[in-house]
């Protein structure tokens, strides 16, 4: 009797994904003064805030800006972040493949349309600061957005659900 033979075609084989870790950051009000130590200890001549609130601005309005205002707030925000994933302890960790939730908690009630909420310029900071290996596809599998009411406590909340294949 000939013996039977079963391959598993390739299509019906599952990937199986195993959550690691998950790190949750929290960007509120003592982390930017925080920074602004560190910030006004290096631009000794500045004077403005270099972030003015513990989320992210609506695209709303930094789209409207010219082009070196942009590019100015694009990389207060990554210096930012850097400094912040510094920090935390989180520079060179490199992940390779991640889920990444972003709630931010506003201070009013005001409407707030949640795809104006986008996560670039902190993503790009987590990436430059060695975090995430990249921000593209194959590195950052998933992105959810979430908005909040904090009138007494306005932050955002950065959940890096670091993921496995096997």
């Amino acid at each position: 009797m000939a013996a039977s033979h079963f391959e598993v075609q390739p299509f019906l084989r599952k990937k199986v994904v195993i959550i690691q870790e998950t790190i949750k950051l929290t960007i509120d009000e003592n982390t930017l003064s925080r920074y602004e130590d560190y910030y006004f200890a290096i631009h000794t001549q500045a004077r403005k805030k270099p972030i003015a609130h513990p989320y992210h601005d609506s695209i709303n309005t930094w789209m409207i800006m010219k082009r070196p205002m942009m590019n100015a707030l694009k990389q207060r925000w990554k210096d930012f972040i850097r400094w912040f994933v510094d920090e935390q302890g989180y520079s060179n960790l490199r992940i390779e493949k991640c889920e990444v939730r972003q709630v931010i908690y506003y201070p009013t009630n005001r409407r707030h349309d949640l795809d104006n909420t986008t996560p670039k310029f902190i993503i790009d900071g987590l990436v430059e600061g060695g975090m995430i290996v990249d921000d593209d596809s194959l590195h950052i599998v998933k992105l959810v957005l979430e908005c909040g009411i904090d009138k007494e406590y306005p932050h955002t909340d950065l959940y890096i659900t670091i993921l496995n294949k096997e």
